[in-house]
């Protein structure tokens, strides 16, 4: 269009030229626009964060990514979606990936390799999977920009405030929290930047870590660490193949290395499995109440 618009402003004596070259400069500006807001009608969401913002927003996706702790998370609301396995570090088969057909895909970078694979498949891929309650709130918005329901996504950002508000009220005592991934029998702690550090933190507890820091959110310690840490509170999320977590969780419940701990000398070791600190959800203010009652009793 461009080109043409060129020549056509090279004619003259052409009294009309001036004001469809006009038109044609208005027509040019506008159509990508246009084209940039339509939105896209085939949807797969590997997290559930993702999953249930859409549902929240009225937008049922093609197909859901597997969760680890089962599928409990995800809300009722897309019956009969498909669901995706997911495997590290390439998130879900390709050719199950392909075969939907898919406009975009919202990912995270979990799935980091399988993310350049998809895209060098011609899909679309955005990353919306918050480490962070304030990082959730602005991703609704912005998935709420993409899917065309901005206006929706406002409402919904008020009420999910209002609730997240309501759930860290009138917070009593503020333990020392040790949140431990179990990799195996390794453990990891949560740091401040993770999903679960956060929710902790705003549940009202203070997030030991043993000094350590990394940009992913965990780094590995040794039992040696949670011992000088001596916290009030242990939480455990165990992470494995769903056919080892339950041995890993009894091994994390009464792990000996833990036992002179205050936590453990109190029996306030607990073990999360339902992926709830691990995985971002919009189910907010819903865990920082389960972790206030079940943990901090607070």
């Amino acid at each position: 269009m461009s080109t043409g618009l060129g020549r056509f402003c090279q004619l003259r004596g052409h009294k009309g030229a001036p004001l469809l070259a006009a038109a044609l400069v208005l027509v040019a500006l506008a159509f990508p626009a246009a084209v940039a807001a339509k939105p896209p009608q085939r949807i797969v969401a590997l997290s559930p964060f993702a999953a249930n913002t859409l549902a929240k927003l009225g937008v049922a996706p093609v197909a859901i990514g597997q969760t680890l702790g089962g599928n409990e998370r995800f809300s009722p609301k897309p019956k009969g979606v498909a669901v995706l396995p997911l495997s590290h570090p390439n998130g879900p088969n390709l050719e199950q990936l392909a075969a939907l057909d898919p406009d975009l895909v919202f990912s995270s970078k979990t799935w980091a390799k399988g993310n350049l694979a998809m895209k060098q498949l011609g899909i679309d891929v955005v990353l919306h999977d918050p480490t962070s309650i304030k990082g959730a709130l602005a991703d609704t918005f912005k998935i709420g920009e993409i899917v065309g329901r901005k206006h929706l996504a406002r409402d919904t950002l008020q009420a999910m405030r209002g609730e997240i508000e309501s759930a860290s009220k009138g917070i009593a005592k503020h333990p020392k929290v040790m949140l431990i991934l179990g990799v195996g029998r390794t453990p990891f702690t949560f740091l401040p930047n993770s999903w679960g550090g956060d929710i902790v933190t705003q549940a009202g507890g203070e997030l030991l870590t043993g000094g350590v820091s990394s940009t992913s959110g965990f780094e590995r310690i040794s039992d040696e660490v949670v011992v000088a840490e001596d916290p009030d509170v242990i939480i455990a999320v165990p992470h494995a193949n769903e056919e080892d977590i339950p041995s890993l969780t009894e091994y994390l419940r009464s792990n000996p290395a833990w036992a002179s701990t205050r936590a453990a000398r109190s029996g306030n070791v607990y073990i999360s499995v339902d992926n709830s600190l691990l995985q971002a959800g919009t189910d907010i203010a819903r865990t920082i109440l389960r972790v206030r009652r079940a943990y901090l009793h607070n």
